[in-house]
């Protein structure tokens, strides 16, 4: 889904901007090198992970993949686990565009 990709680009990209002046040095070049936010599918969420500096991963966030009664399809959800979202509220919908919410530590 091209929608997912805009979002891991925007991690991406927020975390390079977190940096600032700093991404210069080598060691942060090679911090920001080695970052990476990938996909991994499911049937109800997609989850999206998040690598980092010698393999750490977390859940970047979950996106519905099917509308449900409490959320349609492209919502944002916060992580609550490794496994399962935050169900309270959507943070945002990737198909409509919505990534305000996204950041490189998470969806807000």
């Amino acid at each position: 889904m091209a929608a997912i990709d805009t979002l891991m680009a925007k991690a991406v990209a927020d975390y390079t901007n977190w940096w600032g002046v700093r991404k210069d040095d080598p060691t942060v070049a090679a911090m920001i090198a080695e970052f990476r936010v990938y996909v991994e599918g499911g049937n109800k969420y997609i989850k999206v992970v998040q690598e980092s500096v010698g393999g750490s991963r977390s859940v970047h966030c979950f996106v519905v993949a099917k509308d449900t009664v409490k959320f349609k399809r492209g919502d944002i959800l916060k992580s609550a686990t490794w496994k399962a979202p935050a169900t309270n509220f959507k943070r945002g919908n990737v198909l409509e565009g919505d990534l305000a919410c996204i950041r490189w530590t998470g969806a807000l």
